[in-house]
């Protein structure tokens, strides 16, 4: 968009004004043949951390860094993800030692891709109470040399023990899955996205080739844009006859996903942001050029997914994007940038419904290239999204960048618009130390009623799940007479060849519960 708001008077803004001074990315690609020389979580994330303090050109302030907040790594953020090589047991001092710091905080986050975002906002908000003056986030994964060590018999040794240093750890957070989902085979994410997914499908009255020729088209242009990224991990592009085509690199996980269309964890990234406020950055002498505001904001919270009432849709993320533009004094027609949060497709086509924005390649959806191509350093995915979202602004200062963030499955999300223009030159002024952080729970949208004991219902979304190309199981979120909802699963060999053959949308099933509360389920139509 053409626009000229002319010079800025730097002077007239407040001295607690938060900015965002400073971003610094890492990639390893490859892997070291000795051991010696292999780098853990913390000796990645500390060279992100020291590329934010020069990209700020405070290279030697280290010292001024009063917090330093760590996004949770995927190995602390489940059991099922523990790393056999340990790690630290307090990872923000672990970089702080690396860098020369000696913070009086040190913040380690609870889980989900909403994460760097969600803190990003926390901490303008401290910094513009002047409880804060300068604050590190940062954020890293190991995953792709902890995986190339596992299968190439390597001996790691990833611990460090400072027990002895204070530190606020924020543990998992809220759980996103409810109880009933887990038990009747919803364990991992991409079980979860798969049912969205195939829900979206039926909503947009596409067939599963139709979706999945839709998925592709959108997927290409983020593929392309993770080849022209120096820190994307998978830097590819693909042609949508490539995505689509199930071959022994791009094997069938789920209907409707196969490998190349869902995020790829097996990583070595680390990225941080610096922030601070406006009469620090002039007292560090930090270069206006460099300062990035933040116009608005909100997260928001959804109920689980199979008591949404359109699966296939997000009600928290709709009113959290709403309501960020709302804060920002924007519209979607003002935003020039995009950064949609891409760990599966419909991530992406559900946030562009609410948007209005095309999936076809003719709007730019992704700074990074995207978590399939660019690569998805778990929780902190989005601190690399900022960052890519900063550096195209300091290019075009005159314009505005909406970054999305997602965790969970489809379930938080936070949203912010970034300039490099302050606030007020075109619109509202907005005060941090006042504002009140919009922060909506799964208790202000609509939901479903859960079945209690169900027997009988009708289909309202599937997925089918392979292992080694042989589909296993078949899951179902379905809904009884009296419209209350549950989850069900069959392993049956002819259960799982009908929902291959036709998606079940609609077909009705009876039910019955063992004594692990499982669900399992048998076509009676």
């Amino acid at each position: 968009m053409s626009r000229n708001h002319g010079a800025i008077d730097y002077d007239q803004l407040a001295d607690n004004t938060p900015i965002l001074v400073g971003v610094g990315q890492h990639l390893l690609q490859g892997y070291p043949v000795e051991i010696e020389n292999v780098q853990s979580p913390a000796d990645l994330a500390a060279v992100a951390a020291k590329n934010a303090l020069v990209d700020a050109g405070i290279g030697s302030a280290v010292a001024e860094i009063d917090t330093i907040v760590t996004v949770r790594l995927f190995a602390d953020s489940t059991p099922l993800w523990a790393s056999p090589f340990g790690g630290s047991n307090n990872l923000p001092e672990s970089i702080a030692r690396r860098i020369g710091a000696s913070p009086e905080h040190r913040i380690y986050s609870e889980v989900g891709g909403s994460q760097p975002m969600q803190l990003l906002a926390e901490m303008f908000q401290a910094i513009a109470k002047n409880e804060k003056q300068l604050v590190l986030l940062s954020g890293v994964e190991a995953i792709g040399t902890q995986k190339y060590a596992q299968k190439n018999g390597l001996s790691l040794n990833w611990y460090e023990d400072h027990a002895d240093v204070d530190l606020e750890d924020r543990g998992y957070g809220k759980s996103f899955v409810h109880d009933t989902e887990a038990q009747n085979g919803l364990t991992i994410p991409i079980y979860y996205y798969s049912i969205i997914e195939n829900m979206r499908a039926l909503n947009a009255g596409l067939s599963l080739k139709e979706h999945a020729e839709a998925m592709a088209k959108m997927w290409g242009p983020f593929s392309k844009r993770a080849t022209e990224n120096p820190y994307a991990q998978f830097p590819k592009a693909f042609t949508i006859q490539e995505l689509l085509l199930e071959q022994t690199d791009n094997y069938r996980l789920t209907i409707p996903y196969t490998k190349r269309f869902v995020s790829q964890d097996a990583v070595n990234q680390s990225a941080a942001l610096l922030l601070t406020n406006v009469g620090k950055a002039k007292s560090l002498r930090i270069d206006p050029a460099k300062w990035v505001f933040l116009h608005g904001y909100a997260e928001a919270y959804d109920a689980p997914v199979y008591l949404r009432p359109n699966v296939g849709r997000s009600a928290a993320m709709a009113k959290m994007i709403e309501e960020t533009l709302k804060i920002a004094d924007t519209s979607v027609a003002d935003i020039d940038h995009f950064e949609i949060y891409s760990c599966f497709p419909c991530a992406v086509s559900s946030a562009c419904e609410v948007l209005d924005l095309p999936t076809d390649g003719s709007v730019p959806l992704t700074q990074t290239g995207g978590l399939p191509f660019f690569g998805g350093p778990g929780n902190n995915y989005s601190m690399h999204g900022i960052a890519e979202m900063v550096n195209t602004l300091r290019c075009e200062p005159d314009d505005y960048g909406l970054v999305t963030t997602n965790g969970g499955m489809l379930s938080k999300h936070a949203a912010g618009v970034f300039s490099c223009q302050p606030h007020g030159v075109s619109g509202k002024k907005l005060d941090w130390s006042m504002l009140v952080l919009s922060r909506f729970t799964a208790e202000d949208f609509p939901s479903c009623t859960p079945a209690v004991a169900p027997q009988k219902g009708q289909v309202i979304s599937y997925t089918v799940i392979y292992a080694r190309n042989v589909a296993n199981q078949c899951i179902v979120i379905a809904e009884n007479e009296n419209g209350e909802r549950f989850v069900a699963q069959s392993s049956e060999a002819d259960i799982i060849a009908a929902a291959q053959i036709s998606p079940p949308f609609g077909r009705n099933i009876s039910v019955i519960t063992n004594n692990k509360k499982e669900n399992n389920f048998v076509f009676c139509d």
